[in-house]
């Protein structure tokens, strides 16, 4: 006679004895990526993959929101409106930080600027003139005029 619990036991021992090589070479496997390239293969084909990382990106974009950035150009801009009783190392901090800011937003809008190439002189002030002009054109309101007629 065949005790059952001897045939159960020498079964949980074979799947033991088969089963803890095969985990291990798997896992050695994984860990020394030779199935990286299925892996990533698997990955691509996966239906709408590329539109859900798309959406991804545009759900949560890397960097400050732009409607921060305008908010930090406004301020920027009214303080070097108004700094010409600061040192010339303040002012000429604040205007490094403006166009810091002006050429991040511009890289957000998709404004191609030369900002950082200009070294100074009026060819930098030009390139502001005309990228705070683009920003405007784009919908981007920099500035706080208003009419006589709201005073």
């Amino acid at each position: 006679m065949v005790d059952k619990k001897q045939v159960a036991l020498t079964g949980v021992a074979a799947s033991i004895l088969i089963a803890i090589p095969v985990v291990a070479g798997a896992v050695q496997e994984i860990l020394t990526g030779r199935w990286d390239e299925q892996i990533d293969r698997l990955k691509g084909r996966r239906p709408g993959q590329e539109r859900r990382s798309q959406m991804q990106a545009l759900r949560h974009p890397p960097g400050r929101p732009l409607e921060q950035l305008v908010a930090d150009l406004r301020r920027l801009r009214r303080l070097v409106a108004t700094d010409e009783h600061r040192s010339a190392a303040r002012q000429q901090g604040d205007r490094l930080a403006y166009d810091y800011v002006l050429g991040q937003i511009c890289e957000m809008v998709g404004i191609e600027h030369q900002l950082h190439e200009q070294t100074g002189g009026h060819e930098r002030d030009l390139e502001r003139f005309r990228l705070e002009a683009e920003l405007e054109r784009s919908g981007i309101v920099l500035s706080d005029h208003r009419s006589p007629l709201d005073r």
